[in-house]
C-alpha cells in the first residue's frame, strides 16, 4: 500500500473504532445499510448505461444487504467475525511462512500485531452470543482503534 492509502485506512479504522465504542451495534446496522445503498447507486448507474441485467442484480443485492442490516444484525456480526478470523489467520500464517526477519522490535510488533488484532476482534464478535452485549463492542472498538493507530504509525514512519 502507498503511504496515502495507509493514512486513509488508518484514519477510517480509528474512526470506526471510536464509532464502535460510542454507538455499539448501531454502527453495524448503519455500515451495512450504507453498503446496500452503495449497491443500489451502482445499479442506478448501470441502468443509466443501459446494462439492465447487471442493474437488476446489483439492485436486488442492495435491497437484500439493507434487509440483512436492519433485521439480521446477529447474522451480519457472525459473518464479519468469520471474515476477520479467516483474514487474521491467513495474515498470521503468511507472516510465519515467509520468515521475514525484522530488523527492529517495532517492525516485529507491527508485523504480528495486525493479524493478531484481527483474530481477537473476530473472536470477540463471535462470542457476542446473540445478545446485545455492549462490552463486546467497546472492547472491539478499542482493539480497532489500536489497530488503526498501528497502521497510522507504520504509515508515518515508513519511507
Amino acid at each position: 500500500m502507498k503511504k496515502t492509502e495507509k493514512l486513509i485506512v488508518a484514519i477510517l479504522t480509528i474512526t470506526l473504532g471510536i464509532l464502535l465504542i460510542a454507538f455499539q451495534e448501531n454502527v453495524v446496522k448503519t455500515a451495512v445499510v450504507a453498503v446496500g445503498v452503495g449497491f443500489i447507486a451502482l445499479a442506478f448507474l448501470d441502468f443509466i448505461n443501459k446494462s439492465l441485467p447487471l442493474a437488476i442484480v446489483k439492485a436486488v443485492c442492495g435491497v437484500v444487504i439493507i434487509l440483512f442490516g436492519l433485521f439480521a444484525v446477529r447474522a451480519v456480526l457472525y459473518l464479519i467475525s468469520a471474515i476477520l478470523l479467516i483474514a487474521g489467520i491467513l495474515l498470521l500464517y503468511e507472516r510465519l511462512k515467509s520468515r521475514n526477519y525484522c530488523e527492529t522490535l517495532y517492525e516485529r510488533v507491527i508485523s504480528y500485531a495486525l493479524p493478531t488484532l484481527c483474530i481477537l476482534i473476530g473472536i470477540l464478535f463471535l462470542f457476542n452470543g446473540g445478545n446485545e452485549v455492549t462490552w463486546v463492542f467497546v472492547v472491539g472498538g478499542i482493539f480497532v482503534v489500536v489497530e488503526g493507530a498501528l497502521v497510522l504509525v507504520d504509515a508515518v514512519l515508513a519511507d
